[in-house]
């Protein structure tokens, strides 16, 4: 939740960050911030975990490859573009498995 607020806090540093080709780069940067902000509560309060979490994963996932994958190829002698690549993967790789092991709830029966 921390990081969605900072999107919506920092958004013009946010969308620096957005690829120039991506098209809406302001509103891609609040909707992203948005969405980390309601998985959050999602995980944490039980509210549709497993799906809050692989969307929260996803996203991660993606600014992994569409942040740092091209900083890497425009400067591949660069520190900070690999440093930033190999955080945000593990976070990345860490919402994935935590995705992957939330409990679903069962389903209780009035019998």
């Amino acid at each position: 939740m921390p990081i969605g607020l900072s999107h919506l806090v920092y958004v013009k540093e946010t969308t620096e960050l957005v690829p120039a080709w991506l098209p809406y780069r302001i509103g891609r940067a609040y909707l992203t911030g948005a969405g980390q902000i309601a998985c959050g509560p999602g995980v944490l309060f039980s509210i549709l975990p497993r799906v809050a979490a692989k969307i929260e994963a996803g996203m991660i996932s993606l600014f992994t490859l569409l942040v740092w994958g091209p900083a890497i190829l425009t400067a591949p002698k660069a520190r900070l573009p690999w440093a930033a690549f190999f955080i945000s993967w593990a976070i990345a790789s860490a919402a994935w498995v935590v995705a992957q092991n939330i409990a679903t709830r069962p389903v209780q029966s009035d019998v």
